[in-house]
């Protein structure tokens, strides 16, 4: 059995929570500022915005955390604004996460925190693909194995001087994949501590501004390819 919530709201808090009993798909669609939403999800098969339509908030002030708790989980979402904070809490195997930050319109002061525990998860936090976007904090803890984790930050547009883009990455596991590409404007830090096997990492730094990467790695059979250009 199966529930589907769909929402419009506008600056409000909203908490959310489904049960393992039932799948539920939700799809929200926010415009406005100061909204604060908890979602909770426990189960398989759940959806927090799926690949064809991502939950999208628009506005300044926004928290969002998300909890999913299961196997096969997908969360697919879109923010646009200054001086938001996206929480993503993912345990199970087999669930997907895409986070989108100013994919359509300028962003700034942007923070994503996720935690991802279990295996043969796949994790995309894109910032600034298609829009200018400044001082974006991308945070991820993963444990387990054959994890996917994926960090796309970039902005075309001039940025100040005191602009940065920081991704820090944790993860514990065998066979994980992790790449992360820093591009275009504002400074530049990817710092990856890695325990495990067997892992692929490839970093690619490239702008104008300052840029630095931190790689710790303890244990055998990695393969590393860091690129920095200016």
């Amino acid at each position: 059995m199966k529930t589907r919530i769909l929402g419009f709201i506008m600056g409000m808090m909203l908490t959310m929570t489904t049960t393992a009993a039932l799948a539920s798909d939700v799809y929200i669609t926010q415009s406005g500022a100061s909204l604060t939403a908890n979602i909770n999800q426990d189960g398989q098969t759940n959806k927090f915005g799926d690949s064809t339509t991502d939950v999208t908030l628009t506005g300044d002030n926004q928290t969002l955390d998300i909890d999913q708790v299961g196997s096969t989980n997908t969360i697919a979402a879109s923010v646009v604004g200054a001086t938001q904070t996206l929480t993503v809490n993912q345990t199970g195997s087999n669930n997907t996460s895409t986070v989108s930050v100013g994919s359509n319109s300028a962003s700034g002061d942007n923070s994503i925190i996720q935690t991802i525990t279990g295996s043969s998860n796949t994790t995309t936090v894109n910032v600034g693909n298609s829009a200018a976007t400044d001082d974006a904090d991308v945070d991820i803890v993963a444990t387990g194995d054959s994890n996917t984790i994926t960090v796309n930050e970039n902005s075309t547009a001039t940025m100040l001087l005191t602009d940065k883009k920081v991704t820090n990455i944790t993860a514990i596991g065998g066979s994980n994949t992790i790449t992360s590409t820093h591009t275009g404007a504002a400074d530049q830090d990817t710092t990856l501590h890695h325990t495990g096997s067997s892992s692929t990492f490839a970093i690619t730094q490239g702008g104008a501004n300052d840029g630095t990467v931190d790689l710790t790695t303890v244990g055998s059979g990695h393969s590393v390819t860091i690129t920095m250009d200016d």
